[in-house]
């Protein structure tokens, strides 16, 4: 059965079978999707954007998918989402919409329900360019490079997010769910392993394809993360893979 990828399943393997707007097939072909390949379509938690915060433990980032599930009371009464405060503004982690993961998630960060907080700033999103174990390479986003504990030889524990070019950083944790730790194993990513950042660059939004509001993303075999809009997605059929 195929469909408009508007349509697909979320985090799912599908099979890109055509496009049918000339420019945008040309487009994405320039980034490597060609007509056979294998691409994914992901979750709505790829629309929030990370953000860094400022708790008892110091500049720490939250991950997009951690962030649409936190609620924060401002130190003015209000309650809000996460994703909502501005730069600057400050309050304590009011409730939270996940499960005991996320909970512990936030213990580690040094941001437990009703721990302090000041909010930093939105982050963009961002492909990390990954060696693992000095053989293979895979992509990361910048999410995912949040949930990403450890440390480098003698330097105290920290999150990938803040990695250091060409240095040898040891995974000691994986935060967040199953299904979150279960995706980055698909990476290579498991307690033990070693990180070698090459590289940070922005997530792939070009020609118009991706709009600022409700992108659809979807990420290449090798991890690469796109944005397409609505309406582009509309002219891309996939089917699932087998």
């Amino acid at each position: 059965m195929y469909s408009s990828l508007l349509d697909a399943p979320v985090n799912t393997d599908l099979i890109l079978l055509q496009v049918t707007n000339p420019a945008l097939e040309k487009w994405m072909k320039h980034m490597g999707l060609f007509t056979g390949g294998r691409l994914i379509r992901h979750d709505e938690e790829l629309n929030f954007n990370s953000v860094r915060v400022r708790g008892k433990n110091g500049d720490v980032v939250i991950p997009a998918g951690m962030v649409m599930r936190l609620y924060i009371h401002l130190e003015s009464g209000e309650k809000i989402p996460l994703n909502q405060m501005k730069k600057g503004q400050e309050g304590h982690v009011e409730i939270h919409s996940g499960g005991r993961h996320i909970e512990k998630a936030l213990v580690h960060l040094g941001l437990p329900l009703n721990g302090n907080l000041r909010f930093i700033r939105e982050l963009p999103h961002m492909d990390y360019r990954v060696l693992i174990n000095r053989r293979d390479r895979t992509r990361l986003s910048e999410g995912e490079a949040a949930r990403i504990w450890g440390h480098y030889p003698g330097k105290d524990a920290t999150q990938f997010y803040f990695a250091k070019k060409g240095l040898d950083f040891e995974v000691t944790e994986v935060m967040g769910g199953p299904r979150g730790v279960n995706h980055l194993e698909t990476h290579g990513v498991t307690i033990g392993t070693q990180l070698t950042l090459e590289s940070i660059d922005p997530a792939h939004s070009l020609h118009g394809h991706g709009p600022e509001i409700n992108p659809v993303p979807i990420s290449s075999p090798g991890g690469m993360r796109f944005f397409l809009t609505p309406e582009k997605a509309g002219e891309v059929i996939v089917r699932v893979a087998t």
